[in-house]
């Protein structure tokens, strides 16, 4: 049975966090000093930018991310976090998060640098799931701009913007034959009733501090 899960995290420069860190471990990848090419579970990764968007490579795009942010406490990137239907093929799991990727962009303008994660040796089989990262600001021609202040909005407009999130996920997945129902207005930790099912948990994927990625 597939499990519904989407969260939205915020890179934090304020928590000692940096977005070509995080970008570098979640991918696998090597970006400056962050060196996690021989991080294991990656099993696919791209980037979707806007059309009009300079063609960067993952570096540039989170060398650019983080020198666009100047303040001490800036959110220089935005994860969503997400689980991925185990029934499914590899190549369905990838098609399901370019969909949302590509839904991300276009909604919001920004670009997404996704990596899709395997179970671990030895942990829930289940546990497929996807990182997506986010730019902070809109991505054009020129460069990174405007911030997206409608998600930077916890009261109001961000919410909203979740929710629309997790019924867009949802309804993507459930084109595959599921059944999901986001949880709207569910605190993003609260825990399911005991007679539910407990959903598979993904691995934390910060490494331990410093940096947390």
């Amino acid at each position: 049975m597939a499990i519904f899960r989407l969260e939205v995290k915020p890179i934090r420069r304020s928590e000692g966090r940096d977005a070509r860190a995080a970008a570098a471990y979640r991918s696998g990848t090597r970006i400056g000093e962050y060196d996690y090419t021989r991080r294991r579970g990656v099993a696919h990764r791209f980037i979707l930018l806007p059309a009009t968007a300079p063609q960067w490579t993952r570096a540039e795009l989170w060398q650019e991310a983080e020198e666009a942010e100047r303040r001490k406490n800036s959110v220089v990137a935005r994860e969503v976090l997400i689980a991925l239907p185990h029934e499914l093929p590899p190549a369905d799991r990838i098609a399901l998060t370019r969909a949302l990727a590509s839904w991300l962009v276009s909604r919001y303008g920004v670009a997404v640098d996704a990596a899709l994660h395997a179970p671990r040796s030895g942990h829930d089989e289940r546990n497929y799931h996807a990182h997506l990262l986010m730019t902070t600001r809109r991505l054009s021609a020129a460069g990174l701009g405007e911030k997206t202040r409608e998600l930077d909005d916890n009261r109001i407009t961000g919410p909203r913007e979740i929710e629309a999130m997790r019924a867009a996920w949802s309804a993507m997945v459930n084109a595959y034959g599921f059944t999901l129902e986001p949880r709207a207005r569910l605190p993003e930790r609260a825990r399911p009733p005991p007679s539910s099912p407990r959903p598979p948990t993904p691995h934390r994927t910060s490494p331990q501090p410093p940096p947390q990625p």
